[in-house]
C-alpha cells in the first residue's frame, strides 16, 4: 500500500449499453481517510459508479477506463472474478439502500456478520467469528447486541438492519466504503443517528468513505468533499461548504433549491429542476407558504406558540385531564367537522406468546381524539411504528378500531358495511407511500385511473381520465402505457390522478414523497398543494418528515407510541416545539439554512 496514494482513483470511466453510453467519461480521486459525497437524481449514474468499483456491473452493460485501488496491483474494471471476490468485504465493502434486499433472510444476523469474517479469514474460527459479530454489533450501537445477533432480519427494525450492514461492510477494516442511499428509506431521527455513525466509524478507522445519496442535506452531515453528476458526467467537484454555500453549476444551484423546503417563489411554489436560477429564493412562512383558497385553520388555534396543545406537565402529556373526565380533543372546531375522531384506541395481537401464555398485546393507537375542520390540511407526523399508518387505514376505512369512535363527513365508519361505505369510499380517497407497489403491474393507465369510476359510459370514462391525467401534468398518451414504464414521481403522478377522479372531499396522502428524489419531491408537493386548493379537498397528510409537513400543512399533530403528543399550528409546533419528543424530530429534520451555517464554519 502506497502512503501518499489515494485509496481510489477513477479515471475515464465510461459505461453502455449496446445502444446508448451512460456514464461519459468520468475521473476522480478519495485520498485516504477521505469522506467524498456523490449526489445526483436519480437516473444521473451514481449507482452505476458504484458497482463498476465493486465489479458488479450486469453483463449487457460494458465499462472502460481504470479503476485503481491502492495496494492492488490489478485495475479493477479487467480484474478477474477470483480476485475481485478477495477485495469485496475485505479492502473494500458496499452498503446498500435497501438492507431487507441485502441480507440473507434465512441466516440470523450475527451468523452474517460472522460470514464475513470466516469467508476472508480474518478469524481463526467459528466460535470467535461470531465473538467478534457481537462485538461489530455492538460497536454499530445495536441494542442488546448478543440478543440481537440470535434475530433473523425481518424480526429488526429498517434501522437496526442498517446497522447489521455497516457491522458486514466494516467486519474486516476496509480501505474503502462504498454507502449507497444508506438512509432513503429510514425516519429523520434514525437517518441522524445511522449518518454519526457511518461518520464515526470511517474517522476511528481511517476509511475512505464514497457516499452516494440525492440528499445534499445528508451529504453535508457526513462529507467533507462532494461529487454532482448529471446526466453521466461529474459537473462539479468542490469542498462540501464551499458547493453548499455558492454552488458553481447552474444544475448543483437548481438541485440545492430543490432541497429547500423552506424556500418558494414569488408564488409560494418550491423550487424544481424546470425553474430558472433563483438569486434570492422567498423564504416561506412555516405552514402558510402559498395563497390559501381554502378553509383556514379555526381561530382558537391559531398564531401563537401557547395555541400548540400540550396538555401539562409532562409525561402525562397524552392523558386525560382528570381520570374519569371526557378526552381531551386536539384540534377541536367550530360547526361540524369534516373529521372527527373521539378516544380511538387500536389494539393487536402479536404471534409468538408461549404454550400457555397469551399472545402480547401490542397498542397501535391509545385514546386518540381530535377534529379537522373542513377544507383544513392537516398533517400527522411520527417515527415508524408510532401510530400514523394504523391511524390512516381506520380514517379510510380500511382497519377497524378496537374502540372509540370516528367519523367522516358525517358518517360513522367503524362498524359500517362495505355496502354502507360505498358512497363514503367515492368521497375519501388515499395515495400510498409506494405507487409500484399500489398500482396494478398488469392494467394500462387509463384502466387504472378509471377503475373507481361506476356507472359511467367508456366514452366518458376515458374523457373524464385523460383530463384528470392533464390535472396531474402527464400528456394523453400514458394511458396505453403500464406502471413499470414511468419513472417514481411519474407513477405517483398516476396515483393522484386515480385518487381525484372521483373528485372527493377528503384526500389522505401516507408518506407519498418520502420515496422520491428531492427535486421529484418538490414537483409533487407543488402538484398536491395546487389540487387541493382546485378541488377544495380536506388534506391529511401522513409523514415523518416534519420539514414536509411544515411547508403543505396548516396544522400538524405529532404522534408517538400510539398518542398524540402535541397538535396545533405548524408554525408554532416547528418553531417552539413543547414536548421532547417533538423537539426530537425537529433537531433531526435537517435545515438547509443551518446546513450552510455549520458547513461554513
Amino acid at each position: 500500500m502506497t502512503t501518499n496514494a489515494p485509496t481510489l482513483s477513477v479515471t475515464d470511466l465510461r459505461v453502455g449499453s449496446p445502444f446508448d453510453e451512460l456514464l461519459h467519461g468520468i475521473s476522480f480521486d478519495i485520498a485516504v481517510g477521505e469522506r467524498v459525497g456523490l449526489i445526483g437524481e436519480s437516473g444521473s449514474g451514481k449507482s452505476l459508479t458504484a458497482t463498476s468499483v465493486m465489479g458488479l456491473l450486469p453483463e449487457t452493460l460494458a465499462a472502460t477506463g481504470t479503476i485503481r485501488l491502492n495496494g492492488v496491483d490489478a485495475d479493477l474494471l479487467t480484474a478477474g472474478e477470483r480476485r475481485l471476490n478477495s477485495l469485496r468485504g475485505n479492502t473494500m465493502a458496499m452498503v446498500f439502500q435497501e438492507p431487507m434486499t441485502a441480507l440473507n433472510p434465512l441466516m440470523r444476523v450475527g451468523a452474517q456478520v460472522a460470514e464475513i469474517m470466516m469467508v476472508h479469514r480474518t478469524e481463526r474460527g467459528r466460535r470467535q467469528a461470531r465473538e467478534r459479530a457481537v462485538e461489530l454489533l455492538a460497536q454499530v450501537k445495536l441494542p442488546n447486541p448478543a440478543e440481537a445477533a440470535l434475530a433473523f432480519p425481518h424480526q429488526l427494525s429498517g434501522g437496526q438492519r442498517q446497522r447489521v450492514m455497516l457491522a458486514m461492510a466494516m467486519a474486516n477494516d476496509p480501505q474503502l466504503l462504498l454507502c449507497d442511499e444508506p438512509t432513503t428509506a429510514l425516519d429523520v431521527t434514525v437517518q441522524a443517528e445511522v449518518l454519526k455513525l457511518i461518520g464515526n466509524l470511517v474517522t476511528d478507522r481511517g476509511t475512505a468513505l464514497l457516499l452516494i445519496t440525492h440528499d445534499i442535506a445528508v451529504v453535508a452531515e457526513v462529507c467533507q468533499r462532494v461529487l454532482v453528476m448529471y446526466q453521466g458526467n461529474i459537473v462539479e467537484d468542490g469542498p462540501v461548504g464551499r458547493v453548499l454555500t455558492a454552488p458553481q453549476h447552474p444544475y448543483t444551484q437548481k438541485l440545492i433549491a430543490a432541497s429547500d423546503l423552506s424556500s418558494v417563489d414569488e408564488r409560494g411554489r418550491l423550487h424544481t429542476m424546470s425553474m430558472p436560477v433563483i438569486a434570492k429564493p422567498v423564504t416561506a412562512t412555516p405552514g402558510t407558504a402559498r395563497p390559501r383558497t381554502t378553509a383556514s385553520a379555526p381561530s382558537h388555534v391559531q398564531a401563537d406558540a401557547a395555541a400548540a396543545l400540550l396538555l401539562p406537565p409532562y409525561p402525562a402529556a397524552h392523558q386525560r385531564l382528570e381520570p374519569d373526565g371526557p378526552p381531551v380533543i386536539f384540534n377541536e372546531v367550530a360547526g361540524v367537522p369534516a373529521i372527527s375522531v373521539r378516544d380511538l384506541s387500536r389494539q393487536y395481537r402479536r404471534r409468538g406468546g408461549g404454550l400457555f401464555a397469551p399472545a402480547p398485546i401490542v397498542h397501535g393507537l391509545r385514546e386518540v381524539s381530535f377534529d379537522v375542520a373542513e377544507g383544513q390540511r392537516f398533517g400527522i407526523v411520527g417515527e415508524s411504528g408510532s401510530g400514523k399508518s394504523t391511524l390512516m387505514r381506520i380514517l379510510c376505512a380500511l382497519d377497524q378500531p378496537s374502540g372509540g369512535t370516528v367519523d367522516v363527513l358525517g358518517q360513522s365508519i367503524d362498524g359500517a358495511s362495505e355496502r354502507q361505505l360505498r358512497d363514503f369510499r367515492s368521497q375519501v380517497q388515499i395515495v400510498f407511500q409506494d405507487p409500484m407497489g399500489s398500482l396494478d403491474p398488469r392494467m394500462r393507465v387509463r384502466d387504472i385511473v378509471a377503475e373507481p369510476l361506476r356507472n359511467v359510459g367508456r366514452a366518458e370514462a376515458l374523457a373524464r381520465v385523460e383530463a384528470q391525467l392533464a390535472a396531474v401534468g402527464l400528456d394523453a398518451d400514458v394511458m396505453h402505457r403500464h406502471p413499470h414504464q414511468f419513472s417514481g414521481g411519474q407513477r405517483q403522478r398516476i396515483s393522484i390522478a386515480r385518487a381525484l377522479i372521483t373528485r372527493p372531499r377528503v384526500l389522505v396522502a401516507d408518506e407519498a414523497v418520502s420515496a422520491l428524489d428531492v427535486s421529484v419531491r418538490a414537483q409533487v408537493l407543488n402538484l398536491l398543494a395546487d389540487l387541493v386548493d382546485e378541488y377544495q379537498l380536506t388534506l391529511v397528510f401522513v409523514s415523518h418528515d416534519l420539514g414536509v409537513i411544515r411547508h403543505l400543512c396548516d396544522t400538524v399533530a405529532v404522534i408517538s407510541d400510539g398518542r398524540i403528543v402535541e397538535c396545533g399550528p405548524t408554525a408554532s409546533v416547528y418553531d417552539r416545539p413543547l414536548h421532547p419528543y417533538t423537539r426530537q424530530l425537529v433537531s433531526a429534520t435537517p435545515s438547509m439554512d443551518e446546513l450552510a451555517r455549520r458547513v461554513a464554519n
